[in-house]
Formats: structure tokens, C-alpha cells, sequence
């Protein structure tokens, strides 16, 4: 009897460590994710957990430890805004049930090869205590399809920007828009050295200019 009393007990116990499980899982149940990204584009890093409760949960982040080129532009983005650094801490949006969210780092390589390692923690905000750390490993090498020509020279201000882009550092007026995954959005003309991005949905984009070494790629976010 006391025998069979001990197993009913252990059961009891294991029962309850798994009500008090992690309430989120990870991408592919990693914590660290690995990129190798071409260096002639912009390219999304995102790394997903998914809601495994019952109820929603707002998921809490912090910096850990950023090691990010700063030949490099960043565009760093939770599941309610993205920003043009890497936040301290912050939270998100609640996420039902079932639901994923991500943390993303859209990395503008500007044509530099270069690593980079960035992690961050997080947990849900009603358990603090029980926190994982998520790692980002991106790798930018120069290959055989890299184009060389483009060069990090033309530089633009404010960014994020809302509606004129100020430009400098080109010898055209004339250049192409293209979108966070490379697709061409538009021929632009540049308007003594201003852009008005005004008419362009929120998000991440780049400007590729002509400059006295060649030609430039320049990323910005538009809020």
C-alpha cells in the first residue's frame, strides 16, 4: 500500500510540472537560427514563437547582446512596430491562442560582408521568471553572385523618415526603389537632393543611386 501511495504521489507531482510548463515554443524548437544573406539586398531574420495557452499572451523581450556591423542598417521589428535600432525592452501585442508571433531583424547589408550575432530574451509576460534566449547568427560573405559594384557611399536622413527623404552624396537625380525583399517598387527622381515618400506604405525600403565610386544601395524605413 505505502508503495502504490508513493506512485500516486509522483504522478500527482509530474501532473503538476506539466500545468506549469512554458506556456510558447520556439521556431523548430531552437533558440539560435543561422542566415546567410546576400550582401547586394535586404534580407528578413525572424525568428517566430508560437502561443501554446489557452488564454493570450503578451510576450516580453530584452537585449542580451548585440555584436551588429556598423557598416550595416537595421531595421528591428516586434509584432507592433519596427524601429531603426535595436530596442532595450520593450513588449508586444497580445497573441490568441494558437497564434505566432516574431521578432524580426531586416539586415541592409549596403554591399559589406561582414557577421554579425544578436540575442535577445524572452518570456511571457505573466512568468517572468521562466525566460529563453533567442540568437540570430547572420553571415555575410562576398560569392560568386555578389555585385560587387554596389558601394556603400550615398547616405539619407531622417530615418525612420514619414515624409521627405533627404539624400546625399549621389551624382544623378535619377534612381529605383525597391522593396524589403528586392522587388522593384519604382523609378525615382530626386528633387534637388529630397525625396517625398509620402505616398509609400509603412515599411522597409532601399534606394539604389549612382555616386562618384558607383552604385549605391541605401536602405530606410518609412513609418
Amino acid at each position: 500500500m505505502m508503495n502504490r501511495s508513493l506512485v500516486v504521489l509522483a504522478m500527482l507531482f509530474a501532473g503538476m510540472g506539466v500545468a506549469k510548463a512554458q506556456g510558447f515554443e520556439l521556431e523548430n524548437g531552437k533558440a539560435e537560427h543561422t542566415y546567410y544573406p546576400d550582401a547586394t539586398q535586404p534580407v528578413d531574420c525572424a525568428i517566430h514563437f508560437k502561443n501554446l495557452k489557452k488564454t493570450a499572451i503578451v510576450f516580453a523581450y530584452e537585449k542580451v547582446s548585440v555584436d551588429y556591423p556598423t557598416a550595416w542598417d537595421v531595421s528591428f521589428c516586434d509584432n507592433r512596430n519596427c524601429y531603426a535600432t535595436f530596442l532595450n525592452n520593450d513588449t508586444m501585442a497580445k497573441v490568441a491562442p494558437n497564434a505566432e508571433a516574431s521578432l524580426k531583424i531586416t539586415v541592409f547589408p549596403n554591399g559589406k560582408a561582414d557577421t554579425a550575432v544578436v540575442k535577445y530574451a524572452i518570456w511571457d509576460f505573466d512568468n517572468p521568471s521562466d525566460r529563453d534566449t533567442i540568437i540570430w547568427n547572420i553571415y555575410i560573405r562576398w560569392g560568386a553572385n555578389t555585385q560587387s559594384w554596389i558601394v556603400d557611399m550615398a547616405t539619407v536622413y531622417p530615418n525612420p523618415v514619414k515624409d521627405v527623404l533627404t539624400v546625399m552624396g549621389v551624382v544623378s537625380n535619377k534612381g529605383q526603389l525597391v522593396d524589403a525583399k528586392g522587388s522593384f517598387v519604382k523609378s525615382v527622381v530626386l528633387d534637388q537632393g529630397r525625396l517625398d515618400v509620402s505616398d509609400l506604405s509603412a515599411g522597409i525600403y532601399s534606394l539604389l543611386l549612382e555616386t562618384p565610386q558607383g552604385v549605391s544601395r541605401v536602405g530606410f524605413v518609412r513609418q
